[in-house]
């Protein structure tokens, strides 16, 4: 079966970005799929902050251990 699509292409800092639809595809259709796309980044970028926070909290909890240092014996 042989079907038309439309595609959105764009190029950013040399790499292509790529959108493929049936070509019969509503605007607001599209609208939501790209919206529904943001979410998503928004939710891979939420989890990375999350875990970057994270890792410096442990790093600042590891440094806040440091071990006295002895006297030297005399």
């Amino acid at each position: 079966m042989f079907k038309n699509l439309h595609q959105l292409e764009l190029t950013i800092n040399e790499k292509t970005h790529r959108y493929q639809t049936d070509s019969n595809t509503a605007l607001v259709d599209i609208k939501e799929a790209l919206f529904q796309f943001q979410r998503y980044i928004g939710h891979v970028e939420d989890q990375i902050k999350i875990q970057t926070e994270a890792l410096k909290v442990q790093q600042e909890a590891e440094q806040s251990k440091i071990e006295p240092i002895e006297a030297p014996k005399e």
